[in-house]
């Protein structure tokens, strides 16, 4: 997982906001595509089951296998800021609302 310069700026500054250690990336289940990007505040990671990308960036095993190619990124299109995961090597297209997606099989 690549995380870039922005992003990473962006999840600092947001952990040192919401007084957390960092931030949670996973992907579940949901959404009319079957799978759905989460993203969340994280207290501590776990040292069994977390991979941490720059000290601020958690991801569980099973996700983990399924982002390790993946870039994150922090977007900004007009006046909407947000976080985004590129992944094109999961990814076999998004839903219609463009919340979900499709894993490749």
């Amino acid at each position: 997982m690549r995380i870039t310069e922005q992003a990473l700026v962006k999840l600092h500054e947001r952990a040192a906001s919401a007084k957390v250690w960092g931030v949670r990336l996973s992907i579940k289940g949901g959404g009319c595509g079957g799978y759905m990007y989460d993203l969340c505040y994280e207290e501590q990671p776990s040292s069994i089951n977390d991979i941490v990308y720059d000290n601020v960036l958690a991801v569980d095993i099973q996700s983990n296998h399924l982002l390790e190619e993946a870039i994150l990124e922090w977007q900004t299109k007009g006046v909407q800021e947000e976080f985004a995961v590129v992944n094109e090597q999961i990814e076999d297209g998004r839903c219609g609302c463009g919340e979900s997606f499709y894993i490749r099989g």
